[in-house]
């Protein structure tokens, strides 16, 4: 993608009006907004801070508070599910893995009951019968926080038998049948980790590399981001992470080591929109059509979860989800706790990468969904007059 801003006059000024409102209510500490218009970088913007709070929770004053640039990581959060998605559908692609063949053939706890009628195609559509989360972390991480002083603070997580957890992770009943309904499921992508690991013999970070981080060019995606460069996100004194920054937000993937299936991956904004234009431009089964199409109608003989409508599913991004893409009803694309989305249409040619610290200093801030929308609104609206 060319590097230098095209232009767009009017629709730059107005995001960053939206942003920079956002951010004197404090929805966030800093933000950086990408968007690419037939493939060429049409507008960028960066404010804010990566941080208000210092490690212990504490003000910092604005003299050490460090600017929101173009090389600052932003915690990804649930949109690493969509990374997670590509990788699968790259091993699908090469036949390493079959997209309806039962995962009872690497993972032992699914060969039994309606367990063995769930596939990889299950797991990525979010169509598995599997629930939301897995709390399997909790109990060990309480029995370890028990044992240490006041005032430690961890950054790596300190639970040390990663397949522990993830015999646990695997054992999560279903609370529906296979294919019956869909429920989005950070287990399932979980799930869908151990299970391309077992058939691999590859660490889930090394499979992210190989299949889409590296094969895309995507040197601004990582799961091991410079602190230092990194919007902060929550502070957690409660798990003695104090305000975390440079490590997964997400209390599962960081009990799991830090990067998962579900969350883990941390990405500037040129980065994130890198591959939301690979995304845009589609390749093959995986990007062409596996990631884009409905996936939702062959599964449940429907193309959302309720009769009046709503969002459909490809495997990996939602599909007119109104909630954060707006009026579009052509878009693709997910969002992450974080503060974190990624919007790709190509009708309108438009891509939208918003990268917000969110949970910064607490969780509590409102809600920033109307945010997403509202740019998503102001881009469609620049396409419809000013293409």
């Amino acid at each position: 993608m060319n590097r230098t801003v095209i232009g767009a006059p009017g629709l730059s000024e107005d995001i960053a009006a939206l942003l920079g409102a956002a951010l004197g209510e404090r929805q966030f500490s800093g933000v950086a907004c990408l968007v690419a218009l037939d493939g060429e970088l049409a507008v960028e913007v960066h404010l804010g801070t990566q941080a208000t709070s210092d490690p212990d929770g504490q003000p910092l004053a604005p003299e050490r508070q460090v600017p929101v640039t173009a090389a600052t990581w932003f915690d990804l959060a649930s949109v690493t599910k969509v990374f997670t998605a590509h990788t699968a559908l790259s091993l699908a692609d090469e036949d390493v893995v079959d997209l309806d063949a039962p995962v009872a053939s690497a993972l032992a706890a699914y060969r039994s009951g309606e367990r063995s009628a769930v596939t990889l195609r299950h797991l990525l559509s979010h169509t598995s019968g599997l629930p939301a989360t897995w709390d399997g972390w909790r109990a060990p991480l309480a029995a370890h926080l028990a044992t240490i002083p006041d005032g430690t603070r961890l950054t790596a997580t300190p639970l040390p038998d990663r397949d522990a957890l993830l015999s646990d992770l695997v054992a999560t009943p279903l609370e529906a049948s296979p294919g019956a309904r869909f429920e989005y499921s950070c287990v399932g992508y979980n799930t869908a980790m151990a299970y391309l690991e077992a058939v691999t013999g590859r660490p889930w970070r090394s499979l992210v590399t190989e299949r889409t981080l590296g094969p895309l060019g995507l040197d601004e995606v990582t799961a091991d981001p410079d602190p230092a460069r990194c919007a902060a996100t929550e502070h957690q004194p409660a798990l003695h992470r104090g305000v975390v920054c440079g490590v997964v937000h997400d209390e599962t993937a960081w009990s799991l080591g830090g990067g998962a299936g579900n969350a883990g991956l941390f990405a500037t904004a040129r980065g994130l929109l890198d591959f939301g234009e690979a995304v845009r431009r589609g390749a093959g089964r995986v990007r062409g059509a596996w990631m884009w199409d409905d996936a939702l109608t062959p599964i449940l003989g429907r193309p959302t979860t309720s009769p009046e409508g709503g969002f459909g599913s490809a495997m990996g991004l939602r599909i007119g989800d109104a909630a954060f893409m707006g009026v579009t009803t052509t878009a693709r694309g997910h969002t992450g706790f974080t503060g974190t989305s990624l919007q790709v249409d190509r009708a309108s040619e438009s891509v939208i990468a918003l990268l917000t610290n969110r949970v910064h200093p607490s969780r509590e801030s409102s809600a920033i969904q109307p945010l997403r929308a509202a740019i998503a609104d102001r881009v469609a609206a620049y396409r419809t007059e000013g293409r």
